[in-house]
């Protein structure tokens, strides 16, 4: 072994250096957008908690005057500064709104962090199918009708929504929180890209002020705060404020990085001090990239005229997000997304059946989007056009086969498990996720049956070299309940 290696610090120097265009988070695109003593001073305020600095776990101090200012920049009743990421604030919500064996509707395309919080509280998931959207490979939120038709099946007690989706897209979620008070309901909401959309109207509608109880935010993604920087919004007349704090007490670290709460901190001042002109800038540069690169033959991209109207998953776009379809190109989205990034140094944030995503924010310079629309001018043209329609992006029992529930998440989880060959799981029932990509759904979730018609098509995903998350991504053995 050669300790004289640094492999993972060097793999990182290499990739600044190499200076790309960045369309990934955090938001504050390489320091761009940080305060610029903070930036240069951020192994100095590595510190701990200390009389000076105040404790996160039970602030009195700066932690409590910060998440004050919060909760008002926000407009909610009480805001919590968060260093484990939106999946830190999940888990919280999941231990402070549900109880074992509670029903509650969940968008079955939730963030796996959603699925942790539901197996450490016990809650039972009832699981709604988003609405899918076949021109770009990507399924959007909950539309209102199957959310009513949920509640009056079901008897659930909280309804838990992804606001937006990772590609910038919402559901109604005014009309949703009438669904949730006219069942008697708590709105719990995944906000983890949606930071921004108190600070300019042209956002889709924040949910924190929509009448959730409980929305969780991270604030690196989008905003000018380091990775793992979050904040959790709830209202105290639907959460106790005392029983979300234990709750974030029993999963936070005792040890947080000061340097991640003081950005969280400086975000809130610069969103209020400058958040509406920053964003503003950042809105009409997005749409004319977008305009940009919907004219490159063979490439689309999701815009407000793709919106499906009141009551439906696709009820608003976020379009600082661009969202650029790629099933016009004779090319797989992931070689299109290798090739920016190794011909032009355009680093996108993720690729998938049929789309690429890039993520602009109050980072992004005029150069950077013209680096991006040169890079896909040239992919598209190296590509080639697409004759007819080619395969479909996902194939459809994906997005319709659901497994019979027989255990909660955690039952299944605690349950004594063993791992058994693919072709003998038959009848059995899953310990674990199985989440095919595309399209990033889980396919199975633990406490779920494992039928022939749910294991032929694992098959065939697998053969056909499909990429699947699981404990065994080969999917030649499957964990199973014992």
């Amino acid at each position: 072994m050669n300790h004289g290696a640094a492999p993972l610090f060097d793999s990182l120097r290499r990739f600044v250096e190499r200076g790309q265009a960045p369309f990934y988070s955090p938001g504050h695109k390489g320091g761009r957008t940080l305060d610029p003593w903070f930036r240069d001073h951020l192994a100095d305020v590595d510190l701990n908690n200390l009389p000076d600095t105040d404790t996160l776990h039970c602030p009195e101090g700066p932690i409590a005057e910060a998440e004050a200012l919060i909760a008002d920049a926000w407009g909610v009743g009480k805001s919590f500064i968060m260093v484990q990421g939106s999946t830190s604030g999940n888990v919280a919500v999941a231990l402070s709104a549900l109880r074992p064996g509670e029903p509650v509707l969940v968008a079955r395309n939730a963030h796996k962090s959603v699925l942790a919080g539901l197996v450490q509280v016990g809650a039972r998931p009832v699981w709604l199918e988003p609405r899918w959207d076949d021109r770009f490979g990507v399924a959007h939120g909950v539309d209102v009708d199957v959310v009513e038709r949920a509640f009056g099946e079901s008897g659930a007690t909280a309804l838990w929504i992804l606001h937006p989706t990772y590609y910038g897209t919402t559901g109604d979620v005014a009309a949703l929180a009438d669904s949730c008070r006219r069942h008697g309901a708590v709105l719990l909401v995944d906000g983890a890209h949606s930071p921004h959309f108190a600070f300019h109207p042209d956002l889709p509608t924040a949910a924190e002020t929509a009448g959730a109880a409980a929305t969780v935010q991270s604030v690196h993604k989008i905003l000018s705060g380091l990775s793992q920087a979050a904040v959790l919004h709830v209202d105290p007349a639907v959460l106790e404020e005392a029983a979300v704090r234990r709750a974030l007490q029993l999963i936070q670290t005792t040890s947080p990085h000061f340097a991640i709460m003081a950005s969280i901190d400086l975000a809130r001042r610069q969103m209020m001090l400058d958040g509406r002109d920053m964003l503003q800038q950042n809105l009409v540069r997005a749409r004319d990239t977008a305009d940009r690169l919907a004219a490159i033959p063979g490439l689309t991209v999701l815009r407000p005229e793709h919106l499906a109207g009141a009551g439906t998953g696709l009820h608003q776009l976020d379009e600082t997000k661009l969202l650029v379809g790629t099933a016009g190109l004779n090319q797989p989205a992931r070689d299109v997304l290798r090739r920016l990034n190794d011909v032009h140094g355009v680093q996108p944030e993720l690729s998938g059946a049929g789309h690429v995503l890039c993520i602009t924010t109050i980072g992004t310079t005029a150069s950077d989007l013209d680096r991006l629309v040169a890079g896909f001018a040239e992919v598209a043209e190296h590509a080639g056009r697409r004759r007819g329609d080619g395969p479909p992006a996902v194939r459809p029992e994906l997005l319709t086969m659901r497994p019979e529930q027989v255990l909660t998440p955690r039952e299944a989880y605690f349950a004594a498990a063993e791992t058994v060959d693919l072709t003998r799981a038959a009848g059995r029932i899953s310990a674990e996720a199985i989440t095919p990509y595309p399209p990033g759904i889980p396919l199975v979730m633990p406490g779920e049956r494992l039928d022939r018609d749910v294991l032929d098509l694992l098959t065939a995903l697998r053969d056909a070299g499909n990429p699947i998350s699981a404990a065994d991504p080969t999917l030649e053995f499957l964990t199973v309940v014992r």
